[in-house]
């Protein structure tokens, strides 16, 4: 399973930006300035009537966010929650 950290994620973002000499598009609070949502935090969604709404774990068919292992090897170029793009 997948460790969500938010302070760990965004400090390895920010290396890995640096390592691969690539952008930092991420927020460096890891808010996203469209949603309010912390990027790197694990939110569980469900889908009622066409539309993704926020769900129990029990309830939930669909989780978003950044985990830590992402963060560390991956580009972070939009919000996982609202699909907001930081680089367009």
């Amino acid at each position: 399973m997948s460790e969500f950290n938010t302070v760990a994620s965004i400090k390895a973002q920010s290396e890995y930006c640096k390592r691969e000499g690539a952008p930092h598009f991420a927020p460096m609070s890891g808010i996203c300035w469209n949603c309010r949502s912390n990027i790197y935090e694990k939110r569980q969604w469900k889908f009622e009537m066409g539309r993704k709404i926020p769900a129990s774990k029990e309830e939930a068919t669909m989780t978003t966010g950044i985990p830590l292992d992402e963060a560390t090897n991956h580009l972070v170029t939009g919000c996982p929650h609202c699909n907001r793009s930081y680089c367009d």
